[in-house]
């Protein structure tokens, strides 16, 4: 019977560190990786880069910002529930806002939900108020706490 000999792997200081380097680089790269695809925002670039990658049909030409911005206001203003309501559709750096006032959550959830539809890629920044709700207007003086003096 022969028993092997295993001699201990003498590894040199740098060849330690080069090896740590290596693979402190790797996981930092992960964790870029993980957070664009993970991260805020960064699942859409990806979904969006990857569908543009892997898409065999040429992409036809994106419309541009002022195309969008008067696709959303026709599909917001053709609504018969938001008809007569005061929506107001502006660029914002990439994307457009929705400003105004409107009479009920539900028509601002419909306002936000057809503005997203129809801007495609755009990101809607949704900043419309309900009357009654965010101007203040349910907070009556009968609602209010009232304070009462100490008694001495």
């Amino acid at each position: 019977m022969q028993l092997s000999v295993v001699r201990p792997v003498e590894r040199r200081r740098g060849e330690l560190a080069a090896c740590a380097l290596l693979g402190f680089g790797a996981a930092l790269a992960a964790g870029f990786l993980c957070g664009e695809v993970f991260g805020t925002g960064g699942h859409r670039r990806m979904g969006r880069l990857l569908r543009h990658r892997l898409s065999r049909e040429p992409r036809s030409p994106d419309p541009g910002p002022a195309v969008q911005l008067a696709r959303v206001r026709g599909v917001l203003a053709a609504d018969p529930v938001l008809h007569g309501e005061s929506i107001e559709v502006r660029r914002r750096g990439r994307g457009l806002e929705l400003r105004g006032w409107l009479s009920t959550r539900s028509g601002r959830a419909l306002a936000h939900r057809l503005a997203r539809s129809a801007a495609g890629e755009l990101e809607i920044s949704n900043h419309l108020l309900v009357r009654g709700e965010d101007d203040g207007a349910s907070v009556r003086p009968a609602d209010l706490p009232t304070v009462r003096p100490a008694s001495a």
